[in-house]
């Protein structure tokens, strides 16, 4: 168990337990599933699911980016109540300060890991092109409804007012460069397939148009005339010549 020493008190943001900062990477034995990080394809298969958030507006929305980037979906956005992505098990592999809820921002590492989590958020807007209309209007829980205010900021500020990119509501840009989705067993054998159709017709094609020009080309080297034109007919041999001298 690491120990960091504690912020200074006017740096301590929640939390009212004294002491160090307390951290095991992957020792929580009893849940395997915490026991490692996420992978960069998690972040890539997250970056495709393309609804911001689906009813019921909660940890069990199923389709959801807002979900599936909290960590309470698997990757894909497919809710399942035994797993833990992204966002939440970078917290629960930390497992301590920064595995609990009401103490994790006097880890350091929140700070990191919430702005990582802004940037995926960052780029879903970006690629999307998502406008507030797919921000829940109402049914959604206190406090993450359209125009609610974002607790615990001050000046209020609403849901709306930061549903835009960074550049346009912080002033700057992430540079990250996001990593591609691999292809799954599914589209890797279709890929195969179409692959194999296309070049079975790609040589069909061309030993068809072989074939033709190999016909072309014996047609254009035909003799204008055939075997049995090729002497003249006994009878004209039988005709005199009208050059030969008659006696």
């Amino acid at each position: 168990m690491a120990q960091v020493p504690p912020p200074a008190s006017g740096e301590r943001h929640a939390g009212t337990e004294n002491g160090p900062i307390r951290r095991n990477p992957a020792g929580n034995v009893a849940r395997p599933m915490v026991q490692r990080l996420p992978e960069p394809q998690d972040v890539a298969q997250c970056l495709e699911v393309g609804l911001f958030d689906t009813p019921p507006f909660y940890s069990n929305s199923t389709n959801s980016f807002r979900n599936t980037v909290e960590g309470y979906s698997d990757p894909t956005g497919k809710y399942d109540p035994a797993v833990r992505s992204l966002h939440n098990l970078a917290h629960l592999f930390l497992n301590g300060t920064g595995g609990q809820t009401h103490l994790s921002p006097n880890d350091p590492i929140f700070v990191l890991l919430h702005t990582f989590t802004d940037a995926v958020f960052d780029e879903w807007l970006r690629r999307y092109n998502a406008d507030i209309s797919t921000f829940p209007l109402e049914n959604a829980p206190i406090g993450h409804n359209r125009q609610y205010n974002m607790v615990p900021f001050w000046p209020p500020v609403t849901n709306t007012e930061m549903f835009v990119t960074a550049p346009d509501n912080l002033g700057y840009t992430y540079e990250i460069q996001w990593p591609s989705r691999e292809f799954s067993v599914p589209e890797i054998i279709a890929i195969a397939v179409v692959g194999a159709l296309l070049l079975v017709a790609l040589i069909f094609g061309t030993a068809s148009y072989l074939i033709r020009a190999r016909r072309s080309m014996d047609e254009a080297n035909q003799p204008l005339l055939t075997d049995q034109y090729q002497c003249y007919a006994e009878e004209y041999e039988k005709l005199r010549n009208p050059n030969q001298s008659v006696v």
